[in-house]
């Protein structure tokens, strides 16, 4: 004796499935740009809190997004580039606020600000809501 198994709406489950893969793609698009620009947002925040230089502040670039085959990345804040003691890139200005310089003679020493590591713990609970309701609209499709 051999058994039977037939699926009904199998096919229209796949139809859904195939849908809302184009929707992950523009949700995920949108809440990674929207969590770029809330980092982007706290970051300058505590960069002003810690006293940063406002031009400093004013010339972080916007965030850049990337698609690499469905791998999505953001990326936040400076870049760094060559290091050239004599003509320091804003990224390195940055790099030395927020960490300080505490071995330097000649100049003095910087103390650590720390407004890279506040703004990451401040913007850390937004971003995941933003994630959260990302996940919640993509599986509205799907129901």
């Amino acid at each position: 004796m051999s058994i039977k198994l037939k699926l009904d709406g199998f096919e229209q489950l796949l139809k859904e499935i195939q849908k809302a893969e184009g929707n992950v793609d523009k949700a995920t698009e949108k809440c990674l740009r929207k969590s770029a620009d809330i980092m982007q947002d706290t970051l300058k925040s505590e960069m002003t809190r810690s006293n940063v230089d406002g031009g400093l502040i004013n010339a972080m670039p916007p965030p850049e997004i990337e698609n690499d085959y469905g791998l999505i990345t953001a990326r936040v804040g400076y870049k760094k580039g060559a290091y050239y003691p004599d003509n320091l890139s804003n990224g390195y200005k940055v790099l030395f606020l927020n960490y300080g310089t505490p071995h330097r003679k000649k100049h003095g020493k910087i103390i650590a600000r720390g407004f890279i590591q506040r703004a990451k713990r401040k913007a850390k609970k937004p971003i995941q809501q933003q994630q959260e309701n990302t996940l919640k609209e993509i599986l509205k499709g799907l129901k």
